[in-house]
């Protein structure tokens, strides 16, 4: 099973110029039918934030979150969630998408996956750049824990790796998961801190030992703490070795259920 997974990065390295292309291609396809391209990459994600912001803020009334004006709040915690949901769902579906690849025996289709990890990285920096561009507005700025999103991101491409592995390799025999994964990640939104902070159950510590142990639960408040230069990663040790030991055993899960389902893909695409 490791033997699969460094084979897998192996592979990642000596494709990285042909799985560039593709990101970019991928990127570029996705809207190139409509009048508008590449507009509808960021005006959905930012009609979302701009909603959920006038909502909570003028309808509930929502005050400041942790310290936070809850723009800011807000908007931290939807850069990786958005990641994470869009890539979940377009990974899922990328041997069915690129099904004339997979029936190619000499074109090696385990990189399809992090093609769309790494499509979607533009729309990412640029809803990043948004956030630190709305904090300098606000009066916080970037410090040197910021350089953290770097960390914060490839720890939830490597979640998502494991995880679309399992999801797109199934996804072949049993088309519904998509509809599954829609309706669990609107389930999983309200149980990601992406609204609501874990100080708000600080009465309850069953319930936020609960919420932890959602991996996202990580990465979103690391990308807080990144932005606004609030911690470092290794002073939640804890939180930190859970992540890490729940993606190695998705990335190792991925890779053997994508070798056992792999010789059998072509007869279902």
């Amino acid at each position: 099973m490791f033997k699969d997974v460094f084979d897998f990065f192996k592979d990642i390295y000596q494709n990285r110029v042909l799985l560039k292309q593709f990101s970019m291609n991928d990127f570029k396809a996705r809207y190139a039918g409509s009048v508008l391209g590449i507009f509808w990459a960021f005006a959905n994600p930012l009609v979302m934030v701009l909603t959920y912001w006038f909502v909570f803020s003028f309808g509930f009334r929502s005050g400041d979150k942790e310290g936070l004006p809850f723009i800011l709040f807000l908007i931290s915690g939807l850069v990786p969630w958005l990641y994470f949901s869009e890539n979940l769902g377009a990974a899922t579906n990328v041997f069915r998408e690129y099904s004339y690849l997979v029936k190619k025996v000499v074109f090696n289709i385990r990189i399809l996956p992090t093609v769309k990890l790494a499509s979607n990285i533009f729309i990412h920096v640029f809803f990043i750049a948004i956030t630190f561009i709305v904090a300098a507005v606000n009066g916080i700025f970037p410090s040197l824990q910021s350089i953290q999103l770097i960390y914060y991101l490839f720890a939830m491409m490597m979640f998502l790796t494991g995880l679309t592995w399992i999801t797109s390799s199934i996804q072949p025999f049993f088309p519904d998961i998509n509809q599954f994964i829609v309706v669990i990640m609107q389930a999983l939104m309200w149980g990601t801190p992406v609204l609501w902070s874990v100080n708000d159950f600080a009465g309850h510590p069953t319930i936020q030992f609960i919420l932890r142990l959602n991996p996202m639960f990580y990465v979103v408040q690391g990308y807080r703490d990144a932005f606004f230069g609030r911690a470092w990663f290794w002073e939640s040790p804890q939180l930190t070795i859970y992540f890490w030991v729940v993606t190695i055993v998705m990335l190792l899960l991925g890779a053997v259920i994508f070798k056992r389902l792999r010789p059998h893909f072509s007869d279902v695409l």
